[in-house]
């Protein structure tokens, strides 16, 4: 396994990097950095959670000139989370180097944004649609950015970003170096990539499997008062050697740790309000095993890939299975066996069921001798029966579209309930259910599709009528 700096990285990046606790590169990372400090195009296929912002983001810390003003770098992200994520890391890599590095992105003031980009930055991390609008206002000129990513690229596909992703590329130098970062590679924008660079290296990397055979899952019912109460039992019961505790919202992981000191439970926060230094300080005591608690919320774990994490507490239930399994995920490492235990209310019971179906796992009722005792790695979780999927001749799925969001307050669990109730669907036939800001994917059966917009269109979910139409191709 090779080291950063066999990679060809210059000191003040390793610097940073020994100060962050990375020890060696990732797949991705030792198979894009090379290329990328070469000046070479890059397509990089690789899922969230496999570290290809450092991917992309330590060649271009190397790129810029820290002594000229001008936007020499430029970071496209479809939202504003990982905008905020992206630049944070960067600016964590790029400290010893003193790159300036602003984000832009919608519901932040625009005055505010236009003055950080006249004082001066050499990197530029934003939104599609933010940067399109201050480039028509004039504040953001990219006649210099020579280094361009774009970053989960089939998200912006289905955003209906792509079209404005080739009008800022049009206002970039024709010379630039492009990378493109992507879980999956659409039509659409491999023709983007066919159109856009100049003969890509193609790079292909799995996820690290997140195995939840070796973790025993348990749940807790409890009433909306009685959280903290009962997560403070459920851990003097259990004794973790080390455990994360995952929470929804930085405000929700303060309270909690506040709720869990007043009960005489040492924990340490983590989330994205907390300068860097006090993440650093956070994440390199709980790697060295110097904190046993962290309740943390799910972007700031990212890069938390302990071996000694003995248990995973969902304070908050995951809003999706796929960030269920990512979380507990982080247990049952290295031959161990790893015990997730979610906190549920009576009216999160659907929630509950609809993680166990789509992730095909069991989650049984914890009870405060622990539980049945965790499983050994040689005996594996057998899969849920389930019933057979309604699928239609040649097997294909259509993507819907519905027009309501996380600003609706709706979660993947209420979409996958309202097509199973009001059609003659099955939970297992409703897939790829994906949540953006205010619309939202699931995929059907293709025979079904037609049939499942007019069954659910206009019923109610969470006080807002559900708008379904057929995702074009």
């Amino acid at each position: 396994m090779p080291t950063f700096q066999e990679l060809g990285l210059s000191a003040p990046l390793l610097d940073a990097l020994v100060h962050l606790g990375y020890e060696h590169p990732t797949p991705i990372q030792e198979q894009a950095i090379p290329e990328l400090l070469a000046g070479r195009d890059v397509i990089g296929q690789a899922q969230t959670g496999t570290g290809k912002t450092a991917a992309f983001g330590l060649p271009l810390l190397e790129f810029v000139d820290p002594e000229s003003p001008e936007v020499q770098a430029l970071v496209l992200t479809p939202t504003r989370e990982l905008c905020i994520q992206v630049t944070q890391a960067l600016r964590a890599y790029g400290e010893r180097r003193g790159v300036e590095i602003v984000a832009i992105f919608g519901g932040a003031p625009i005055r505010d944004q236009a003055a950080f980009l006249r004082q001066g930055a050499q990197v530029v991390v934003g939104t599609v649609g933010r940067v399109m609008d201050m480039m028509n206002r004039h504040h953001l000129f990219l006649s210099d950015a020579r280094y361009v990513v774009l970053d989960e690229a089939d998200e912006m596909l289905d955003l209906g970003f792509l079209e404005d992703v080739e009008t800022i590329l049009s206002r970039c130098p024709s010379g630039r170096q492009t990378a493109l970062f992507s879980a999956t590679i659409p039509a659409e924008v491999k023709r983007l990539a066919e159109t856009r660079m100049f003969d890509p290296v193609a790079i292909k990397v799995r996820a690290a499997t997140l195995t939840i055979d070796t973790v025993d899952q348990f749940y807790v019912e409890v009433g909306d008062r009685e959280k903290a109460e009962a997560l403070a039992r459920v851990l003097k019961s259990e004794r973790p050697d080390q455990a994360i505790i995952f929470v929804r919202t930085k405000i929700g992981a303060d309270r909690l740790a506040r709720a869990l000191g007043d009960r005489g439970v040492r924990v340490k926060a983590l989330h994205g309000d907390m300068t860097q230094g006090q993440r650093d300080g956070v994440m390199l005591a709980f790697k060295g095993g110097r904190e046993r608690l962290l309740v943390a919320t799910d972007i700031a774990a990212r890069g938390l890939d302990i071996s000694g994490v003995s248990h995973v507490v969902n304070y908050d239930i995951p809003n999706s299975p796929d960030v269920y399994v990512h979380r507990i995920g982080r247990t049952g490492r290295v031959g161990r066996s790893g015990r997730a235990i979610t906190l549920v209310t009576a009216k999160q019971r659907r929630d509950l069921t609809a993680i166990e179906r789509h992730a095909n796992t069991e989650i049984l009722a914890w009870s405060t001798n622990g539980g049945p005792p965790a499983r050994e790695r040689s005996q594996p979780r057998r899969p849920r029966h389930t019933k057979p999927t309604v699928v239609d001749g040649n097997g294909r799925r259509t993507k819907l579209m519905i027009g309501a969001g996380r600003a609706q307050g709706i979660e993947p669990a209420d979409l996958i309930g309202a097509i199973v109730e009001h059609s003659r669907l099955h939970g297992e036939d409703v897939t790829g259910v994906r949540v953006l800001e205010r619309f939202s994917f699931a995929e059907v059966p293709s025979g079904r599709a037609e049939e499942v917009v007019r069954q659910v269109r206009g019923k109610e979910v969470r006080g807002t009528k559900l708008e379904l139409e057929v995702t074009a191709g």
